[in-house]
This record gives structure tokens, C-alpha cells and sequence, in this order.
């Protein structure tokens, strides 16, 4: 048993060595035939690294022949499946302006927008690479309106939004914190207004309304009455939107401590 485990081990290793001497004498001295039939056959066997050394080094050879467009669709192809995102956004929009016309334009245009959602990173940082990913979804969607990836593309499109609005929520909740309240009810009206049915909307108008509300008591007397006036005109405005909210209580409790104010100010009530 040890013997056929011994000579098996044997027999890949030179089959492996075999395969490595015949990729690298193609690769280094083969014709642009050779490398071209090498590559097709290292990318259907999913050696994508060497199906990428060979179909780069032959692409300008290949550039006003028919071959150019597999080759171009195939590099694309291959660094997204490397992980390369950008290198494979750049040879996905190459194929596109390079063959307008051929039938894999859908494909490459869902696999542009691909690509840049891999590239998404978490919500906390910057969202430059979401916003391309969402826009890239969105003209597949325009272009491909009847593609059997459309529910994937839209699916795609509602985890990119979401990463935005949480971005967006957690920056006006940062303002909250901190006591710069000015700054929190402009960002947190932002959620609301750039994400509408934001699944933030009612803690958002609940932090809007907190905002406001502790804005307004500790102002100095000149401004206490009109920001006291604003403030319960949030909490109405987010009572009326979430009648049963799980935050409610507490706003209740806040506007309360508004409302005693509001008693011994009637011309609040205007």
C-alpha cells in the first residue's frame, strides 16, 4: 500500500513538473498559436494566473483578429475570478466599447457592477466604490430589462442603498452624540429625505425629535422659545408617522417636560 501511495506521488509530481516545464516553454518561447491554445485550455481547467499571463501577452497580437474578442471577455473573466475587481472592470469596459454589438454585453455590464460590489467596503468608510457599484447596477438594469439576472441586480441594489443609509445614519447619530445637535437635525432630515423608505425613517425622526428637544432647553432664553416651538412640531410630525413606536414612551416622556413649558408659554401653541 505504502509502495502505490509512493509511486502515485511520484507519478503527479512529474505529471505536475511535466504541465509546469510545458506552460512556461509555451509561455516563454511558444508562437502566439501555442499561447493562444494554451490559455483557453488553462482557463477552462480554472488556472487563472497563468490563463492571464498568457492571454496579455498575446492580446496585441490579437488585437484585429477575431480572437480578440474572447480573449478580451476571457481576461476580464479571469481577474474577477483572481479577485483583480479593478483590472476586470477595466478589460469588462474595454469588451464593452470594443464589441457593442455581441451578445455578452449584458453579461459584462452586470459583471462591471459585480466587481464593484466586491470592492464595497463597510459602511463606516468611504463609499466611493458602493456609489459606482449602484450606478453599474443600475444602467444593467436600464439596458437589460428583461435579463434573467434582473432580481439579482436589484437584490444587490438594496444591500448598496442600505450600506448607504446606514452611513448616512450613523454620521447624523454621531452628531447627536457628541451635542451638536444643529448638525444632527439637518443629517438626520438627510436620512430621511435621500433614502426614502428607509428602514432608519423612525429612529431617525425619534433622534430628529430628541435633537431638537434638547436643543431647544438648553438654548439661551432668545432662542429657548421658538426652538421649543420646532421641537414639538417634530414630535407631532413623528407621532403622527409611528403612532405605535417602540421609542414613543420615551418621547412622550420628553415632550411632556415641552409641555409644561408649553403651559406656562401659550403663545406656543401657535
Amino acid at each position: 500500500m505504502i509502495k502505490i501511495f509512493k509511486c502515485s506521488l511520484v507519478f503527479m509530481t512529474l505529471l505536475l513538473l511535466n504541465s509546469c516545464g510545458e506552460y512556461n516553454k509555451v509561455l516563454n518561447k511558444g508562437t502566439n498559436s501555442e499561447r493562444y491554445i494554451l490559455a483557453n485550455k488553462m482557463y477552462k481547467e480554472g488556472s487563472f494566473d497563468k490563463a492571464i499571463r498568457l492571454y496579455e501577452l498575446i492580446l496585441p497580437s490579437y488585437a484585429a483578429k477575431p480572437q480578440s474578442e474572447a480573449i478580451i471577455f476571457r481576461l476580464a473573466e479571469s481577474n474577477y475570478k483572481t479577485k483583480d475587481y479593478l483590472t476586470a472592470v477595466y478589460y469588462y469596459e474595454k469588451f464593452i466599447r470594443s464589441y457593442p454589438k455581441s451578445t455578452e454585453i449584458g453579461t459584462a455590464q452586470f459583471l462591471i457592477a459585480e466587481n464593484y460590489y466586491q470592492l464595497s467596503p463597510k459602511f463606516s468608510v468611504d463609499q466611493k466604490d458602493t456609489r459606482k457599484a449602484m450606478a453599474a447596477f443600475q444602467n444593467f438594469i436600464d439596458e437589460n430589462p428583461d435579463s434573467e439576472r434582473l432580481e439579482e441586480a436589484n437584490k444587490r441594489m438594496e444591500d448598496l442603498s442600505f450600506k448607504l443609509e446606514k452611513k448616512s445614519f450613523e454620521i447624523a447619530k454621531q452628531y447627536y452624540k457628541i451635542g451638536n445637535y444643529k448638525s444632527a437635525i439637518v443629517a438626520f432630515d438627510n436620512v430621511i429625505l435621500d433614502y426614502l423608505g428607509t428602514s432608519f425613517k423612525e429612529e431617525a425622526m425619534f433622534y430628529k425629535f430628541k435633537s431638537a428637544y434638547l436643543l431647544g432647553v438648553n438654548s439661551v432664553d432668545y432662542k429657548k422659545e421658538e426652538r421649543i416651538k420646532e421641537a414639538i412640531r417634530v414630535y407631532n410630525r413623528y407621532k403622527k408617522a409611528f403612532p405605535t413606536s417602540k421609542y414613543l414612551n420615551e418621547a412622550d416622556d420628553l415632550f411632556e417636560k415641552l409641555d409644561k413649558f408649553n403651559q406656562a408659554k401659550p403663545e406656543l401653541n401657535s
